[in-house]
């Protein structure tokens, strides 16, 4: 079997929201497995340059948002591939929709319309990373398949959507190569448990070893399809490269529906002094269940998740524990 991956070995690589938590542990692969060199965008609102700086001296950091297209867009003659992972979280998207729908799609189009505009060959693929929130309440698809029902429930899930649309539409009507990735509920090494918008998981370990109570949410049946950080960059770095993949969008998951009880046992199984408290239910993004259907990225991709549940929580907390 042919490894795609290799050819971006050596590349020059913008990646923009790369001091955050995925952003930041596909920097560190592009650089330490592909040798790419790395040109880093982040503001640091919720990250810091610190968390990259095993590899500060092999890459070019901009602490400049996203927005700055006077900086970032004639970045873009340089590189042969963008990861644009910059993003306004779920959970601070309704705060101010305005500077969601700017990050989040603005950005995404203003990229992509420089691109077309100078032409820029040099591009060998412009990979958006989305979200599996963009499903939403569509209970007629389930599990949720890249070609079912869509009913985003949040500005975050709107937003990343019209992204999504920006991209794909660059790709087929000006041929400019582009792939799409839909995370869904990524966890693992890396999380940092200052972020205010760290996912349940790691909230739940990082309580845990700090003799707090996990928060479960309602009754804690709700569920969803959670994926170690490992197997998001393995996927996004073969999205980037594999022939298949241009013009394309995949979710990227385990295919495996865990509920939020289950996180909690499977964490109390390596803590054991874990304990819970029930809280009344949000209301972002709240649905009962969700779970991807990764068919799509198996056939065309051949990529299919290495990590389990129970052995992703074992090394998430293994790094927490680092932290404490």
């Amino acid at each position: 079997m042919i490894d795609y991956k290799k050819e971006i070995n050596n590349s020059r690589v913008l990646v923009t929201g790369g001091a955050g938590f995925v952003g930041h542990n596909l920097v560190k692969e592009l650089v330490k497995t592909y040798n790419c060199h790395v040109i880093v965008l982040d503001n640091c609102i919720n990250s810091s340059a610190d968390i990259l700086n095993e590899v500060a001296d092999k890459i070019d950091f901009k602490k400049i948002s996203v927005l700055d297209y006077a900086q970032i867009l004639p970045l873009l003659n340089k590189v042969d591939y963008v990861f644009h992972l910059a993003c306004i979280q779920i959970a601070a998207s309704s705060s101010d929709p305005v500077n969601d729908l700017r990050v989040n799609a603005e950005s995404t189009l203003q990229m992509l319309e420089y691109i077309k505009l100078k032409r820029l060959t040099n591009i060998k693929r412009f990979i958006y990373t989305s979200s599996c929130s963009i499903y939403g309440s569509a209970t007629n698809n389930f599990p949720a398949a890249e070609i079912g029902a869509i009913a985003p429930l949040s500005h975050y899930a709107s937003t990343k959507l019209l992204g999504e649309n920006y991209t794909m539409v660059y790709g087929k009507n000006y041929q400019i190569p582009v792939s799409c990735v839909r995370y869904s509920n990524v966890y693992g090494y890396g999380q940092s448990p200052k972020n205010p918008y760290c996912g349940v998981l790691g909230k739940f370990v990082h309580e845990s070893l700090h003799n707090k109570p996990c928060m479960i949410i309602g009754d804690g049946e709700q569920t969803r399809d959670y994926t170690f950080i490992s197997d998001a960059i393995d996927a996004t770095i073969l999205a980037a490269t594999h022939p298949q993949a241009s013009c394309e969008m995949f979710n990227v998951g385990t295919g495996v529906e865990t509920s939020v009880n289950k996180l909690f046992e499977i964490i109390k199984e390596v803590i054991p002094q874990a304990e819970a408290e029930s809280i009344p239910e949000r209301d972002i993004d709240n649905i009962r269940r969700r779970v991807t259907n990764i068919e799509k990225i198996h056939q065309k991709l051949g990529w299919t998740p290495q990590v389990t549940i129970k052995k992703g929580i074992a090394e998430t907390i293994k790094w927490y524990r680092t932290m404490v």
